[in-house]
């Protein structure tokens, strides 16, 4: 009886949350299934991602040729392409089929392996975003099934996703992730997850405050880091209720907060951004707080929006090293949502996830040697694009320093300089007084051999890009995508003592005949190695690998003196 009452719950909810919301001009007459179906999908969406109803809504795929995917959604501000399939139980009973997870599995190794062929226009239409995902640094593909009935999938079941899953991952990087979300996530989602009452947190003091009253109320100042710790030890992830995501653990980022915070607490306040709260109210203790030096607060209904990393790193250093997270202050602001409708408080959390971040190679803008590179570069009528935000209008003028240092990377002699630009890129200019990017960014650096670079690389992308919508197996397909930077290192092999490749601009049409004669053999060979050396390994994996590498460049080195 009760399981009856709640699934009519969770029934009508969705009716109220989607109506009017989810397309169903392609079954104008069997809207209620379907309905549901597309329904459940936008909501694993909104469950994941934070998007908005209407968002949500507009990325549903299902429908004929479909592939098994009901939803497909690139965030780019968690870097996670989600894949969705949902099933509708109406009963609210049993759990997945292996038949059903199997489809799905199939559908998501299509989109690993970019092949559409035959899919719907919504499939094809989220092509770019597909390759998005597959190409570019740290995306990952996030795999979610999403039904109503009350058991949770078996391990056997399970079996067709898993195995595509160990096929696809390695120890280098996790790009496939799989979640279920069954009957009882849905209700505890739908009953809690918009109105969940939140924390309640008595006598929070905040120093150096002040306050905004238009549009509507909100609180900022600093405030101990050890109060942020006590915070995490007693709420731990409830903390992030609404926010997009919870706290990552030990990224390079949150380690360099921690090293702070034990070396320099002190200077932690100049060198974070602090975090923000809402809240469903704030209340001041006027008669402890007479003025803006300290303020003594209640806060009810507490959600963290933005700055679950700062929190995270700063609640797990407390626990052992309490006096000195004591040592240092962080920036808050606190948003009384109390007069905010639904709508705004979710724009809120959203947009403080998506502000801009200072990228480790915007520091490269400080190196004198970009600004002569510049200027060299503007003698061969090329626009040299280095500070951040400058974007690329014309290719036939202008090239970036994005470009610059991954061609620089992949003409390297050592191999794992081109593995570095696959697999973790940011690291190439992480740190510009250091290796890797003074060995490719210095005083020897040539504007030719650069540009030359440059030049090469785009051919080989866009050859490599006409090969892949040429080939018929997938393996080969996939090598198209992954091995870019592992086949330009070997065009580019020997460039850098060539005269005329360290004197002059090359012509584009000598590039294209150079290129062109030579991508048809590398992809060849290249696939024929990986299918020999690792016949189980994801393609995508084996070039962020630098052992692989070396394995896979003996064998180029083997047939190339043969």
């Amino acid at each position: 009886m009760a399981n009856n009452i709640n699934m009519r719950r969770v029934q009508t909810r969705i009716q109220e949350m989607f109506q009017g919301k989810v397309d169903m001009t392609d079954f104008p007459n069997d809207t209620n299934r379907h309905f549901e179906t597309r329904a459940l999908a936008a909501l694993a969406l909104i469950m994941t991602s934070g998007l908005e109803v209407s968002q949500a809504s507009a990325q549903i795929t299902d429908g004929y040729h479909d592939m098994g995917l009901d939803t497909i959604y690139l965030d780019e501000t968690q870097k996670k392409l989600f894949v969705v399939q949902s099933k509708w139980r109406e009963n609210g009973a049993g759990s997945i089929t292996q038949e059903e997870m199997t489809n799905f599995a199939q559908g998501v190794q299509r989109v690993l392996e970019e092949d559409l062929a035959g899919a719907n226009d919504k499939i094809i239409a989220k092509s770019m975003d597909i390759d998005v995902a597959l190409t570019q640094m740290g995306y990952q593909i996030h795999s979610i099934f999403i039904h109503t009935g009350n058991q949770k999938v078996t391990d056997y079941v399970l079996r067709p996703i898993s195995q595509l899953m160990k096929k696809t991952n390695d120890e280098i990087s996790t790009i496939l992730l799989f979640d279920e979300f069954n009957f009882k996530d849905i209700y505890s989602f739908l009953a809690n997850g918009q109105e969940q009452p939140g924390i309640n947190i008595d006598d929070v003091i905040l120093t150096n405050w002040g306050k905004v009253d238009v549009p509507f109320v909100s609180y900022y100042g600093t405030i101990s880091a050890a109060t942020v710790g006590e915070w995490y030890k007693n709420f731990g992830n409830a903390l992030f209720a609404k926010n997009i995501r919870f706290y990552k653990g030990n990224t390079d980022v949150n380690e360099g907060m921690k090293k702070v915070l034990l070396q320099e607490p002190e200077k932690f306040y100049y060198y974070n951004n602090g975090i923000k709260l809402l809240c469903k109210s704030i209340k001041r203790k006027a008669k402890d707080s007479t003025t803006t030096a300290t303020g003594l607060f209640t806060l009810e209904g507490v959600s963290l929006v933005n700055g679950a990393q700062t929190t995270g790193t700063i609640g797990s250093l407390f626990l052992d090293n309490p006096e000195q997270v004591s040592k240092a202050i962080v920036m808050i602001q606190i948003i009384d949502l109390s007069s905010v409708d639904t709508e705004t408080a979710t724009q809120i959390t959203r947009l403080s996830n998506t502000q801009n971040r200072i990228e480790n190679k915007d520091f490269a803008a400080l190196d004198p040697e970009q600004e002569r590179l510049r200027k060299d570069l503007a003698f061969s009528h090329y626009s040299y694009l280095y500070k951040s935000g400058d974007k690329i209008t014309n290719l036939e003028k202008q090239i970036s320093f994005d470009e610059a240092i991954v061609a620089l990377a992949c003409l390297n002699a050592d191999i794992s300089y081109t593995v570095i630009a696959k697999g973790n890129v940011g690291a190439l200019s992480e740190d510009i007084t250091k290796t890797p990017y003074k060995a490719l960014m210095n005083r020897s650096t040539n504007s030719y051999v650069l540009l030359n670079s440059v030049l090469y690389m785009r051919e080989v992308e866009h050859c490599l890009q006409d090969k892949k919508e040429q080939v018929n197996n997938n393996r080969e397909r996939l090598v198209c995508i992954h091995a870019n930077r592992f086949i330009l290192h070997f065009i580019l092999k020997d460039k850098g003592e060539n005269e005329k490749f360290n004197m002059s601009v090359i012509d584009k049409d000598n590039i294209r005949n150079n290129v062109t004669s030579l991508i048809d053999m590398f992809v060849d060979q290249t696939t024929q190695f990986i299918d020999e050396l690792f016949p189980e390994s994801y393609p995508a994996n084996i070039f962020k690998n630098l052992t692989k590498c070396k394995q896979l460049e003996e064998k180029f080195n083997i047939v190339s003196h043969n």
